[in-house]
């Protein structure tokens, strides 16, 4: 029995023994599944494979259509692959108004442009019981069979990487969903940047720049739990230790401010708009010269090791701390103590 949970992901426990366990009928076809740090599908066409990830919008009220097509692009993109189709299911509380579903499907509809993304197809429906609108998405995206990296890939050695800065979603959302409470906490032009952050958020650019150098071998986009929980997933699936430097962590002040003032962890908040990327030790050069001439700011923050040296953090201090799985989301602990 599902014993009651925090909001956020279903933990990791719960998915082995429970979501693993009843996945229908074996189909030859699909050479990725649903596992742990993995994102998305991966599904076996001729000679041609699609990638697949779907995802809802949950913790956030404003600009969600345009957060469900970039959060779903990114979790593609992670793949090394140019997202291209995209459909959502679109549910609406009672009394909504024509104003609102306008609001979301021009968000969709701009941030699918952005993206030169075609949307497909989908579902709406005014849904009982229902607070807040919820757009759940799914993205497609296509290449030849073996044109792709994991989240399961990295090797004992790689160096990792990560692009733009941690918390960038959730220093967004944060900034956005409490304006006026933030107003008289912290100075309004850095409120303004924080928010400005939402157009950070897609890491379409990084992973496919970063693909161009070569030599990557995972790529992973940092949600839920943040890096540190990120950090986790792609050694998890890809069974490797890691050590990654606090030092080296790239935080934007706006996210350091605005976490400060919620009590919240930055290194455990939501990262939609970085990128974790491992790379062979001798292309990892190239591939942050490539990202740099593209404009786009990335560090060196650690390197895999072996699942016997373990995962570690290590902090400014020269203290080690252990590297595990999130149980909750920094930004619903911000969300559920604010609103208080």
């Amino acid at each position: 029995m599902l014993r009651p949970q925090l909001c956020g992901k279903i933990p990791y426990s719960e998915l082995e023994t429970i979501i693993f366990k009843h996945l229908g009928v074996i189909n030859k076809k699909v050479i990725l599944g649903p596992k742990i740090g993995e994102d998305a599908a991966i599904i076996k066409i001729g000679s041609k494979v699609i990638i697949i990830s779907t995802d809802p919008i949950t913790g956030a009220t404003k600009n969600i259509g345009w957060l469900s097509v970039h959060i779903n692009a990114n979790d593609v993109a992670s793949y090394g692959i140019k997202p291209s189709w995209y459909l959502c299911s679109i549910l609406l509380p009672e009394n909504s108004t024509k104003k609102l579903i306008k609001e979301i499907m021009n968000e969709i509809d701009q941030a699918c442009r952005e993206l030169k993304v075609s949307v497909i197809g989908g579902h709406s429906e005014i849904s009982p019981q229902l607070n807040r609108p919820i757009v759940i998405g799914t993205m497609l995206g296509e290449t030849d069979y073996g044109k792709y990296v994991t989240s399961s890939g990295a090797k004992n050695g790689d160096k990792i990487m990560i692009t733009k800065s941690v918390g960038l979603e959730g220093t967004a959302i944060l900034a956005s969903e409490f304006e006026r409470k933030l107003n008289r906490k912290i100075d309004n032009k850095l409120l303004k940047r924080a928010k400005k952050l939402l157009k950070s958020i897609s890491i379409v650019k990084d992973a496919l720049t970063a693909m161009k150098a070569g030599g990557v071998t995972a790529m992973h986009d940092p949600t839920e739990g943040g890096l540190m929980n990120g950090l986790w997933e792609i050694a998890e699936a890809s069974d490797v230790g890691l050590q990654v430097y606090e030092s080296e962590i790239p935080i934007a002040m706006e996210t350091k401010e605005i976490c400060q003032v919620f009590g919240i962890d930055y290194l455990r908040l939501m990262s939609s708009g970085a990128l974790l990327i491992t790379s062979r030790s001798q292309k990892s050069e190239k591939i942050l010269s490539l990202l740099k001439r593209n404009k786009i700011q990335a560090s060196i923050i650690g390197e895999i090791n072996t699942k016997k040296a373990g995962r570690f953090l290590m902090k400014e201090d020269g203290k080690k701390v252990k590297i595990r799985s999130q149980a909750q989301d920094e930004l619903y602990k911000a969300i559920r103590d604010f609103a208080l």
